[in-house]
């Protein structure tokens, strides 16, 4: 069996790869147009094929299917900065929908038994162009899976991930170790979280059970920025913490959201873990078997209050990550 993972030198192409060696006997093909972190993180793994690529090359997507033959893809590759895309839209939609896109048009034509694409929870009611683009390309999958007899489409989105690349609490680590205040864009915030490995596993369920079109939601708890903070003053041992509070960046949400009230009606139980959103328009009878009857999921609904919880959970991403 071999996988294929576009942006396989990111935080979550680096752990899909950990876990994959792991636990499957699988050829890995990393897809990536960072050659410094291709050397680096698989340039000693001679059981790792590396492809120095952007995924806005259709031909060189088309070519390197073609000579590795992929059973699976992954396409984790995208443009995820929020503030700065708001600024950058041309550039956002070139790699976020155009080479969406092309990793799906190249799946198909080379007979990829499944294509699943990382979406995020900005997609949900998008109000920022990352989130408008990641929507788009939900779509553009779902519209590929309509029209494949072979390739199965799917998406998975997923929220804050604990200690990725540019995550806040890595950050707010550092800070508080050279003593300096932490910043905070609004104590009213509440956010999705969980860490890479559980969302490299998230995804790996969600290829394992994707039947064509879904889009999968992760069944994770929602926490307040006051329980963040708590949290992290029990991690570093300290009564207080000086906060800048900045405001908020351009197309941020108060409240993040996983799934719309618009899409509960087509909201399926797939796994203990993993909500199925089948599309509205289908040729496929899919064999889910219990609806899903929970509310909408939006951060201040599903809200852990549990510091401990929470210091547990920071614990295993920052370990994670490393």
């Amino acid at each position: 069996m071999k996988i294929l993972i576009t942006g396989g030198t990111g935080s979550l192409g680096r752990t899909l790869v950990r876990i994959i060696k792991a636990n499957y006997k699988w050829k890995i093909i990393i897809y990536s147009r960072d050659e410094g972190k291709q050397a680096k993180f698989f340039g000693s793994d001679p059981s790792i094929a590396r492809v120095i690529g952007d995924i806005r090359d259709f031909k060189k997507l088309d070519k390197t299917m073609k000579l590795h033959k992929p059973d699976y893809v992954i396409h984790t590759a995208a443009l995820k900065r929020i503030d700065d895309l708001e600024y950058c839209p041309d550039e956002c939609v070139k790699t976020n929908i155009n080479g969406s896109e092309n990793v799906a048009q190249a799946a198909f034509n080379n007979g990829v038994k499944k294509c699943i694409l990382i979406s995020t929870d900005k997609a949900t009611m998008p109000v920022n162009v990352y989130g408008s683009t990641k929507f788009i390309a939900e779509r553009i999958y779902t519209n590929f899976d309509y029209n494949s007899d072979s390739t199965i489409f799917s998406s998975i989105r997923y929220g804050n991930v604990l200690a990725s690349r540019g995550s806040f609490i890595p950050m707010w680590m550092d800070l508080i170790k050279d003593s300096k205040p932490i910043t905070v864009t609004s104590l009213e915030c509440s956010r999705f979280l969980f860490t890479l490995d559980d969302a490299a596993n998230s995804v790996l369920s969600a290829l394992q059970h994707s039947q064509g079109g879904e889009i999968f939601i992760p069944k994770i708890d929602s926490f307040k920025m006051e329980t963040i903070i708590e949290a992290i003053k029990t991690i570093v041992k300290v009564d207080e913490l000086e906060c800048n509070l900045i405001g908020m960046r351009p197309g941020e949400k108060i409240h993040e959201d996983m799934l719309a009230p618009t899409e509960l009606p087509y909201a399926w139980e797939a796994t203990e873990k993993l909500i199925a959103v089948i599309p509205q328009y289908t040729k496929k009878t899919y064999n889910y078997n219990t609806k899903y009857e929970g509310e909408k999921m939006n951060s201040a609904i599903h809200v852990n209050e549990n510091v401990d919880k929470l210091v547990s959970l920071i614990h295993r991403g920052l370990l994670s990550a490393n």
